[in-house]
């Protein structure tokens, strides 16, 4: 794995910058840029009220389920399951690996970091995990950029760059979201892209290398 890692400087580069953030973190200097960023998107004078009014709140909601694990996990299972209906193998494995895996290694990060959740302002969803790093962003990056891959190979989407933006958005709205609703930092939400992309990069070279071995075994 370190080998692998050194032989590909975008993944160090990653690592780095998780690690730098995650020292920030638990030394605790970055909670002025984290007030500030909670803050930023509550009513100034009174932070038991979220920008937009509380109207807004059900809608932005409504939105996190979105990153839901359960829906990620029903949205996982149909995709595995079509993959392996069409005889994609070898896609259908490496859906499945990468998608698990977010779980888990959501799961064993906020075990380890244990922050706590924001308490400078009411909270408008229900947390009791971990704050760092948010579960919310890094599965839903994980399977919807999985998706956005998928269906860029395929000849009934050609627009790659509309799938793209897409993509990017539905991942960036489900970050923000959380802040919104007071539940994470905002270094949580940065912290769980940077797994992510790391997580998404070192699957698919694993992905790319099981496709190469299966052509040749055909």
């Amino acid at each position: 794995m370190v080998i692998f890692i050194k032989n590909h400087p975008f993944l160090i580069v990653i690592s780095f910058l998780f690690a730098l953030l995650a020292i920030l973190v638990t030394s605790g200097s970055t909670i002025q840029f984290d007030e500030a960023g909670v803050l930023l998107l509550r009513t100034a004078g009174d932070t038991s009220v979220p920008i937009g009014g509380e109207a807004r709140i059900d809608f932005v909601y409504a939105l996190t389920h979105l990153g839901d694990s359960k829906t990620l996990a029903v949205i996982t299972i149909l995709i595995v399951g079509y993959l392996f209906y069409a005889r994609e193998y070898v896609a259908a494995k490496w859906f499945l690996i990468a998608a698990a895996g977010s779980f888990i290694i959501t799961a064993l990060s906020k075990y380890f970091f244990g922050r706590d959740r924001p308490d400078i302002v009411e909270q408008f969803a229900t947390a009791t995990s971990g704050s760092f790093p948010s579960g919310h962003t890094l599965r839903s990056a994980v399977v919807y950029a999985l998706i956005s891959y998928l269906l860029m190979q395929t000849r009934f989407f050609d627009q790659k760059k509309i799938i793209g933006i897409l993509t990017l958005a539905v991942i960036a709205v489900n970050g923000v979201t959380r802040v919104y609703l007071g539940v994470h930092w905002p270094t949580d939400i940065i912290g769980a892209w940077l797994i992510a992309i790391f997580w998404l990069l070192l699957c698919k070279k694993g992905y790319d290398r099981a496709c190469i071995k299966s052509q040749e075994i055909e």
